[in-house]
């Protein structure tokens, strides 16, 4: 398989860093996604400060997930909006100080439906132009993933497949797809491939039961795999396989997806 498989920090994230990476290497990752994100990550400069030299001691190519939970780019709260945005721009410079591959940039959802959820697209759209011009600077590619479900998310199958279509800019700019939060959006998978494999830059590859955000192993939820692995055969060679399994995931699962990617690809 000459494909690099890359490995997130999501899986274990509650550990340190350098203990993940040093486990993520023994299990056989080709690369790895940076999950900014949890208490170690408080203080981004003094963390990165702490672990840049440590992370240059491995063989990896890295990419960078920015931090997610209690943010939202499109929160009815501007001073929410503002730190979300803030968060991210400094997750762009840290990644580009280790030339990542990419920055997933999560566009934000519609918590609540008392609200304008084209309001809150307008404003993930606004947010990510501000986060693309700030990526220019730093020369380091950005990703938006599908996020949201259960009428939380901002784009449905459609609309993702032609988000670029709003930038007449897309230098710096890319797709990444989540399998599992496409499953739960009840998204045609091999269909969604087609239509954005030249955009993407990216695929989270994890599995659900079709209604919990539970980030399984593949093969452990209710996706329909053999037509995806297909599919993936055909994803340009710049799209990066990341294995996004949940905070708890054994480091042996890691691999045993790895290996299963192996007889597909």
């Amino acid at each position: 398989m000459s494909r690099e498989i890359f490995y997130s920090g999501l899986v274990q994230l509650e550990k340190p860093v350098k203990t993940n990476l040093q486990a993520f290497a023994d299990y056989g990752a080709d690369g790895v996604e940076l999950f900014l994100d949890g208490p170690q990550w408080n203080n981004k400069d003094a963390s990165f400060s702490n672990i840049k030299t440590y992370l240059n001691s491995y063989p990896f190519t890295y990419s960078v997930h920015g931090p997610m939970f209690d943010l939202n780019l499109t929160s009815e709260n501007a001073a929410v909006r503002q730190t979300a945005l803030n968060e991210l721009k400094k997750t762009i410079e840290i990644a580009a100080e280790i030339q990542a591959h990419h920055v997933i940039i999560d566009p934000g959802i519609c918590m609540f439906q008392i609200f304008d959820k084209h309001q809150a697209q307008r404003r993930a759209l606004e947010a990510i132009m501000d986060l693309q011009q700030h990526a220019k600077q730093y020369r380091q590619p950005i990703a938006i993933e599908n996020i949201g479900h259960n009428g939380t998310e901002l784009f449905n199958q459609e609309e993702f497949c032609r988000l670029l279509d709003h930038f007449p800019d897309k230098e710096m700019l890319g797709l990444v797809l989540d399998t599992g939060h496409a499953n739960l959006n009840n998204w045609d998978i091999p269909e969604v491939l087609e239509a954005t494999k030249d955009q993407l830059l990216a695929i989270h590859l994890n599995d659900n039961d079709g209604h919990t955000d539970n980030h399984l192993a593949i093969g452990d939820g209710n996706i329909n795999w053999e037509p995806i692995f297909k599919k993936l055969q055909q994803i340009p060679k710049k799209c990066r396989f990341i294995l996004e399994y949940n905070t708890v995931m054994p480091y042996e699962k890691l691999q045993e997806g790895k290996k299963l990617l192996s007889e597909y690809l």
